[in-house]
This record gives C-alpha cells, structure tokens and sequence, in this order.
C-alpha cells in the first residue's frame, strides 16, 4: 500500500484523546447510611484514583475511528499487479467504417477479440466499442494519424499491443513520424472508389484536379487572359534586388503572366513596389498609387543576431533559417509571417486602399537563407499576385485526395522495448472503502456509549 500525502499519519496523534478520556474515570461516591454516627473515626485526608480502562469496547471502536479518519487524509492506494503479454492489446478501427473494415478483414478481428483484444474507435479519446455498436454513428476525428499515434503513447496500458486497421493515405499524416511506445501491427484497409476529382481556383483560373493512389494531377479548365502586372524596385546599393528579380521572374515563367520589372521611378505608377531603402517613400508616389497597389518595405530599427526560423502561411515549406531582425515597435496588421518565436516578421497593413507590407528583416543571404529555398517563389506569389491562397496551391488538404505512402515507407518510429511478458502495476483507491468502514464503526461506538449511559442511569 502506498500514502499519497503521509503527513496525513499525524492525525494519529489524536489517538491520546479516548485514551485521555477512558483513564480519567470519575466515579460518583456511594451514600452509606448509619444508625449513630458516635462508631466513626475521625475523617482522613487520604484519596484513591483508578487509572485503568473499564470499557475495553468502546475505547478500541473510539481508537480505530480516529486511527480510519487519519488514514483517510493520507489518501492510500493499494497497488495491484497484472503480467501483460504478447496476446493483450487493442484493436483500433474508425467506428464509422467499421463493418465495412470488420467484412474486409474478419478472420483476423475474430481472431484477435477471440485471444481477448479490446475493440477501440480510432479517434479522440480511444471509446471502447463493440461490434454491434457499428451502425451508431461517431464524431468524426479532427486530427491526424501521427497526433492520433502519438496521443496513443499515454493512453493504451504498458506492454499492449495495438493491432491498427486503416487506409495509409498521405493526407492523413502530418509532420514528422510519430514515435510509438507499444508494438503496432498496421493493416492498410482499400478504398473502393480508388479515383476521385475536385475543383479549384488558382490565380483567376479555375482548375480539375484528378487523385489516385499513385497520383494527384491539375487540368486547367478555364483560361483567362489575366492584366499584366508592373513591379518597382528602389535599392540604392543594389544587394537585395536581384533576389527579387529573379523570384518575379520565375512567378512570370509559372503563371505565364506578363509582370515588367522597372527601376524606381517617382513619376511612375506601379501594382507592386519593393522599397528597400532606410528613406521614406515619397508621399507624391505614394498617393498616385491605383487602389489595391502593393508595397513592401524594410522596416528601420535595431539590428539583432537570432538563432530562428521564419514560419510561412504555407504548411509545404518549413526549415528557413533567420538569422538576423530588426528590433523595432510591431505595426499593427494581419500578421503573414512569423519567426520561429511567434514574433511578427512581415506584418500586412491596409491604409486609403493600399496594402502595405512590412518586412523586419531582408531579402538577403546574411540576414536568412529564405532566398536560397524554393519557398522564397512561393512565398511571394500571394503577394504578387494578390491571392492569398496561392501559396497552399497543389499542397491544399482535400478529403478526396487519394494518395496513400509507398508500401516500403515507415509511417512511424518504433520505441517499443518491452519484453513478451511485462509486469504492469495498477493503482486503486481504497478512500471509498475507508468512508465506509468508518461509518459502520462510529453506529457502533454510539450504540455502545447510549447503552453504557443508560445503565449508569438504572443503577441510579
């Protein structure tokens, strides 16, 4: 038995009180009565104490009280020990496709529940189910298999085994492989409809995508000749801008949109404006801008060395390196991109229709290496073109994308070193049981004291 708080063992001390108050026994004396008081001594001084217990009962129901409600303030458990081995585990389906995978694979699931494996949904929470219980539908889950795997780790007991039965669909995992503690036996269920489609949107064009299990492609469907775009560059020193340059020139190769890269002019009007200079812009610029013009800019301030990473929109690209920033007051505006602290890096700001972009960094290789990666294009697609959800475009999550892993992939990092039989420790509560005992032996203790008072009372 383990005391989850055993400071509560000083309530024994209280044990002195019954013993205090069964030795301290007073007895009323006795009146004898005489015929002539001339045969009487004279009176003596002397008195007498009995210091022994006489109601052995009740003071040991008295004792054990006090000694109940001591240990009940300890809270103990009672540890119990089970020997798990290889034929002790789950077995996880989604409830909601359950008799379809039930049918699919039965011989091995009757097999398993046979050997006295639990029917688990695969879904938050992990609810025990059973195989009548198919057709009651369950909330569908609203995360991934590696956060499901991983949740997995602090919930099945030690030394099971996890018998996991589901499509291997990529859209389904997310991040780095899952780290697994228990022994998992994955069985890949098949769809039957193995080829589904899709629309989406995509710079003005409207687009088909077709998913297999191999193979997700995009047809265009509509095509639009799209307004040529016009960009502007200011950089006194000329270090940054060639970066830029060639991104706007990949985007203008992929889009097959014509884009034209001019050098700053204040008489000139522009879609969008690259600004890397420590000046202000000039106002007269400025406000001969067309609405919805864009304009991204360096923001000037203190310059701090950091050991970061920058955090896009896009969830495809991750592993940019930062390592330079400019300490200065954050502008208020829809945060695009953040450090790897959760700091905003390039803050989005609307002011008389014009969207303004404030970059507290550079677009160079000192500061981080976002223009050596490939999401450096895809980074500033959204901005160039206007279209936000550009950057997600051939990596958007949809529920009809098909494609599973290749079969020689590991889906997850085995950390399983548990023997065939391992000895599990479980821990039970006894402070219900307690809570009992003590009721039964205070009913007795006062059963006890009535009656003891109530022959004090015939004898008198």
């Amino acid at each position: 038995m383990q005391l989850l708080y055993p400071i509560g063992l000083l309530a024994f001390a209280g044990l002195i009180i019954p013993v205090i108050i069964h030795l301290w026994s007073v007895k009323k004396g006795k009146t004898l009565k005489i015929g002539s008081i001339n045969l009487l001594g004279e009176s003596a001084n002397a008195t007498s104490r009995s210091l022994r217990i006489t109601d052995w009962l009740l003071f040991v129901m008295r004792c054990l009280l006090l000694m109940i409600v001591g240990l009940m303030l300890t809270q103990p458990l009672l540890q119990k020990k089970f020997t798990s081995n290889s034929k002790m585990g789950w077995i996880l389906i989604d409830q909601n496709q359950s008799s379809g995978t039930y049918l699919n694979h039965k011989k091995t699931i009757d097999s398993l529940l046979n050997l006295g494996f639990e029917l688990h949904d695969f879904n938050i929470g992990f609810k025990q189910f059973e195989l009548k219980d198919s057709l009651q539908k369950a909330q569908n889950s609203t995360l991934s298999y590696s956060s499901l795997l991983r949740k997995l780790n602090t919930i099945i007991p030690n030394g099971y085994s996890a018998y996991l039965f589901a499509p291997k669909k990529i859209a389904d995992f997310e991040g780095n492989l899952p780290k697994v503690n228990y022994k998992l036996n994955w069985f890949e269920t098949k769809t039957t409809d193995t080829l589904k489609t899709w629309s989406t949107d995509f710079l003005g064009k409207k687009y088909e995508a077709k998913s297999s299990p191999t193979l997700t492609s995009y047809t265009s469907k509509t095509i639009q000749d799209l307004p040529s775009l016009t960009a502007m560059i200011y950089e006194p020193k000329a270090n940054d801008s060639k970066y830029v340059k060639a991104a706007l020139n990949t985007i203008k190769d992929f889009t097959k949109r014509k884009i034209e890269i001019k050098e700053f002019n204040a008489n000139l009007s522009a879609d969008i404006t690259f600004w890397f200079s420590e000046q202000e812009i000039p106002a007269s610029f400025l406000d001969q801008l067309k609405p919805n013009s864009k304009v991204l800019s360096y923001v000037n301030g203190k310059v701090n060395t950091i050991n970061s990473n920058i955090q896009l929109n896009s969830s495809a690209f991750s592993n940019i390196d930062l390592y330079q920033k400019i300490d200065a007051q954050i502008k208020p505006g829809e945060v695009i991109w953040k450090d790897g602290f959760g700091q905003p890096l390039l803050v989005k700001q609307q002011n008389n229709q014009i969207n303004y972009f404030y970059f507290y960094s550079k677009f160079n290789p000192q500061w981080t290496d976002l223009v050596w990666n490939e999401a450096f294009v895809n980074a500033l697609l959204p901005i160039v073109v206007g279209d936000q959800n550009a950057s997600d475009f051939g990596f958007e999550n949809n529920e009809n994308d098909q494609r599973v892993v290749n079969a020689k992939q590991n889906l997850f990092i085995d950390n399983n070193k548990v023997s065939a039989f391992t000895i599990r420790l479980e821990n039970i509560a006894i402070a219900n049981y307690l809570w009992i005992l003590a009721l039964v032996v205070l009913i007795v203790e006062r059963i006890l004291s009535f009656r003891k008072t109530n022959i004090k009372d015939v004898k008198n």
